[in-house]
């Protein structure tokens, strides 16, 4: 989603700003900054709708299992403590207090990463190095009866490098093993909506100026 905003806001960009330099002002420089404003009008939407989705993977929603409190807790923290990734990382779980039935755990891996680079001479060569990972996680377990319980996730991911999901098959994992080892869940609200908000005001701000330019710009190109 947000690849085809950044791909849809160049297009957009690269288009109106030479249509508004070229065809409209015949002023090379005249459309740049109109057609970046565009551009980010074009991918604001994309965008809005890539960090919800974020959002909803990263905190989703509580859901109710048929399962008694202390079984659930107990499950979750076990598999914290137990599971493993590459080469033997493991979460380190910081809280797992029973009364309130909160549980944190971080976890910190590295990753290989290749990627392609010339010298002087236009030489492509591979050059591998080690990204550092980061996930911070918080898990609420609430009893709601004698067998049922909501269980809530919340997953913080850091990463070094440019690939932000990096993170991602691991916080994934997780909420698939719990409900694997809970059983089949049920949502107990819904997630965030994607449905696209009031632009914000510095865009609107963009916006202004760059419609103050361009008056400018028309009335130089008519009175010239």
């Amino acid at each position: 989603m947000m690849a085809l905003g950044i791909g849809l806001g160049i297009f957009v960009f690269l288009f109106s700003g030479a249509f508004i330099s070229e065809v409209i002002l015949h002023n090379k420089d005249a459309g740049a900054f109109p057609g970046l404003v565009l551009g980010i009008w074009a991918a604001w939407p994309f965008f809005h709708q890539a960090r919800v989705q974020r959002y909803n993977f990263l905190h989703p929603v509580p859901k109710q299992y048929k399962v008694p409190a202390r079984i659930a807790f107990a499950m979750i923290r076990d598999f914290l403590a137990e599971v493993s990734y590459n080469f033997g990382d493991k979460w380190h779980v910081v809280t797992a207090d029973t009364q309130s039935g909160r549980v944190t755990a971080n976890l910190r891996f590295t990753d290989e990463h290749t990627h392609f680079e010339a010298d002087a001479r236009g030489h492509i060569h591979t050059r591998k190095e080690r990204l550092q990972r980061f996930i911070g996680l918080e898990v609420q377990v609430k009893a709601i009866s004698n067998d049922s319980v909501i269980v809530q996730f919340d997953f913080c991911p850091k990463v070094e490098g440019a690939n932000f999901a990096a993170c991602d098959s691991i916080v994934s994992g997780v909420a698939n093993a719990v409900e694997s080892a809970l059983g089949p869940g049920v949502q107990t609200g819904n997630p965030a909506d994607t449905t696209l908000s009031a632009p914000p005001w510095w865009l609107i701000g963009l916006s202004a100026l760059a419609l103050i330019g361009l008056l400018g710009d028309v009335i130089k190109a008519v009175f010239s």
